[in-house]
């Protein structure tokens, strides 16, 4: 029977629930990254050890760490996105104009077919992507100068 794991990022951390098809009995590991806020942990479907888990703090800011041993062992890759060109602004929920800011990383998305190809969607609305495992991020600026993201 096929085994089963469940990646969870919390306000603590990080942890990796595993079972077998039963579910009868759960491992729990972690906490991961203890004292971080997890906002989402991926694992590729490419190569299922390889796991991708964005980390926030106020003091750090964003950070992404990379395992490629189903969570037994972390490592920080390239943390560094940036907008390409000029941003310009966008309608804030109040209604006011606010230039686009770089927060956060809310979801990995990896390939389907390459495992070192994921894309990350942020906070203010952007889509990235690396093309080798997470060491560098580029923008792809269609979601971010769409003209409906002006209003």
């Amino acid at each position: 029977m096929a085994s089963v794991r469940v990646l969870v990022g919390t306000k603590k951390g990080a942890f990796v629930l595993t079972s077998d098809g039963k579910r009868e009995n759960w491992d729990v590991s972690g906490p991961h990254f203890e004292g971080w806020e997890i906002y989402h942990l991926k694992g590729s479907p490419v190569d299922p050890n390889r796991i991708y888990a964005s980390q926030t703090s106020g003091w750090f800011g964003q950070k992404v760490q990379r395992s490629e041993d189903g969570g037994k062992n972390w490592e920080p890759v390239g943390s560094e996105f940036a907008y390409v060109g000029e941003t310009g602004n966008h309608m804030f929920y109040d209604g006011t104009q606010k230039p686009w800011e770089f927060k956060r990383i809310w979801h990995f998305e990896p390939s389907l077919t390459d495992p070192d190809t994921v894309y990350a969607g942020a906070e203010d609305a952007a889509l990235f992507r690396t093309t080798d495992g997470g060491a560098t991020w580029l923008e792809i600026p269609a979601l971010r100068t769409h003209p409906s993201g002006q209003f």
